[in-house]
């Protein structure tokens, strides 16, 4: 079964490049020194919803290059063997240079099932020119609560805050209850959905708060990014409709408590400049789970690591990109960061659909502290990775999203004073005497990402 890959559109056009920044971008990429690292994010402000999913550009606006939001949700539904992915985004600039290719929403949608079943599908949308400068942001500032509150709004689809709880009309809360609908057409291919997610016991996470980056294109200054994960674990609820344009019905996945997950960033930063690995996993206490129970949380794992672009090390240590990894188990939060991370790459494959090079179909990563150590392994099921190619005129640079459904596995263990934890990466699930006492140990499927360097496509 072939993978599938998806060509974005652009999220410059490149008239506003060519025409508007011509000479200027010349000097783009060329001799500029790399920034000091900043300190590392420690992820411990508490989160609310104007901090995650609210409108940011009036209160966080300081770069002349484009501001860019996402907000994402994903599920795993073990009873049909399917992931599903709904993402609404925002590209937003009061920079004439930028006009003719940013102030546009879109809205994307992906289904990755088992390869023996069906092809994987994504579908995007983009509308341009539907946003004013200075006019109307497309979120909510109010977060008044109540059924039909729409916290995002495009034609493909709305965010709705039914329930915030407890609630206040200012945001300052963190919303328990989304529900989400739309319904996306491209290319004769249709992907609608009408999903409720609500927590499962684990708070939001402000991992990366104002994470400064290299200047945006070498010559717009403070470029940032913020990154949140708003609900760690969610049970979802509702319908992911899939019609591939081929004779015969749509199908309806009907999900009952499958496991659901919701984050978002936003920013003014070069999206495509980002280089990331990413594990998403969760299990609940009984698995399968029984037909009408309600899911209680047994562990989840969470690797957000950037490797690129790069920072100048300071004070010895390194690396000097942000790094979180974290398993929460038994009302417990395990966190390592960056100098504690080690990620290892294997299986890796030519891209021949794309030119971004090659990927790997596996990962061995670990932390390690002075109290405990996390190693995770995980591995691609066969066929079972989607590509999104993001082609943007130069002088940015192309990237390539490879996103996988995943075989995970792994131990957590507490260190014995002086534990030697060097072999216990041989295998992840095995007793590591030598390191400490395993406190748990986990294995199923899962989602993982992974992000390599960028290149210039002239």
């Amino acid at each position: 079964m072939e993978t599938s890959g998806t060509i974005h559109p652009k999220t410059l056009r490149r008239s506003a490049l060519s025409i508007g920044l011509s000479g200027l971008l010349m000097i783009v990429l060329v001799g500029c020194p790399l920034p000091p690292a900043p300190p590392n994010p420690d992820g411990d402000t508490p989160l609310t919803q104007r901090l995650s999913d609210g409108w940011r550009y009036d209160v966080d606006h300081q770069s002349d290059f484009p501001y860019s939001q996402m907000i994402y949700f994903n599920f795993r539904d073990d009873t049909h063997d399917i992931i599903g992915v709904i993402g609404y985004g925002v590209f937003y600039t009061e920079n004439p240079l930028f006009y003719d290719g940013a102030n546009f929403y879109s809205a994307t949608a992906m289904l990755m099932p088992d390869p023996a079943d069906r092809n994987s599908m994504r579908v995007w949308y983009h509308e341009y020119d539907t946003i004013i400068p200075g006019g109307d942001p497309p979120h909510s500032t109010t977060f008044s609560d109540g059924p039909g509150n729409n916290e995002f709004e495009c034609d493909a689809g709305n965010l709705i805050l039914d329930v915030l709880d407890p609630a206040t009309p200012d945001g300052s809360n963190l919303a328990d209850t989304f529900r989400i609908a739309g319904s996306i057409t491209e290319n004769g291919k249709t992907i609608t959905w009408d999903l409720t997610y609500e927590r499962v016991e684990l708070t939001g996470w402000y991992l990366w708060e104002k994470w400064p980056l290299p200047d945006a294109m070498g010559i717009f200054p403070n470029s940032w990014i913020d990154y949140t994960v708003h609900m760690p674990v969610a049970k979802v609820n509702g319908t992911f409709t899939v019609d591939d344009g081929s004779p015969g019905d749509p199908t309806v996945y009907d999900l009952v408590n499958a496991k659901g997950y919701h984050d978002g960033f936003h920013g003014e930063f070069v999206p495509t400049d980002l280089q990331w690995d990413w594990i998403e996993y969760k299990q609940w206490t009984e698995e399968p789970l029984p037909p009408g129970s309600e899911p209680d949380l047994d562990l989840w794992v969470y690797f957000l690591n950037q490797p690129g672009p790069y920072f100048a090390c300071e004070d010895g240590w390194d690396p000097c990109m942000p790094g979180n990894l974290r398993a929460a188990y038994n009302g417990t939060n395990y966190d390592f960061f960056r100098e504690e991370i080690n990620v290892q790459r294997f299986g890796w494959t030519p891209d021949l659909e794309f030119p971004g090079g090659q990927y790997p179909t596996e990962e061995i990563v670990t932390g390690e502290n002075e109290d405990n150590f996390l190693c995770v392994h995980w591995e691609m099921l066969p066929g079972r990775v989607e590509k999104s190619y993001w082609d943007v005129p130069p002088p940015l640079r192309d990237n390539v999203t490879y996103e996988y459904v995943s075989d995970i596995e792994g131990s957590l263990i507490a260190k014995d004073p002086g534990g030697d934890c060097s072999a216990c990466q041989a295998d992840c699930t095995s007793p590591c005497p030598d390191c400490g006492t395993t406190i748990k140990t986990f294995s199923g499927v899962g989602y993982t990402d992974y992000v390599g360097p960028p290149w210039l496509d002239p």
